[in-house]
């Protein structure tokens, strides 16, 4: 992705609205991108205090950009794992059934 894809990424990222595919591209990004990182922590701030003051919520928005950012690297190293474990135990009720027969 370059920086324009990257920079109409902000929102859905902010809203969670991001494929897994998606997801990992903003997140290698934003990891080599100094100017993205400085444009994305301005957005999420404006982003945040607008809709802080919209909600009724006083804990929606108690992260900042770049917790928000380590959130989502984690949520994808868990759903990584998730997807190896999955595929193991696939393999393995393959191999069992293959066994059995």
């Amino acid at each position: 992705m370059d920086c324009r894809e990257i920079q109409k990424s902000f929102i859905p990222f902010i809203d969670d609205k991001l494929s897994i595919r998606e997801l990992e591209a903003f997140l290698k990004h934003m990891e080599s991108c100094q100017n993205c990182r400085e444009e994305y922590d301005i957005y999420y701030t404006m982003i945040a205090g607008m809709r802080y003051l919209e909600s009724d919520n006083m804990e929606a928005f108690r992260f900042d950009s770049w917790q928000k950012l380590q959130s989502a690297e984690d949520y994808l190293i868990k759903y990584k794992i998730v997807l190896a474990e999955k595929i193991i135990i696939f393999v393995l009720l393959c191999l069992g059934a293959v066994l059995l027969l």
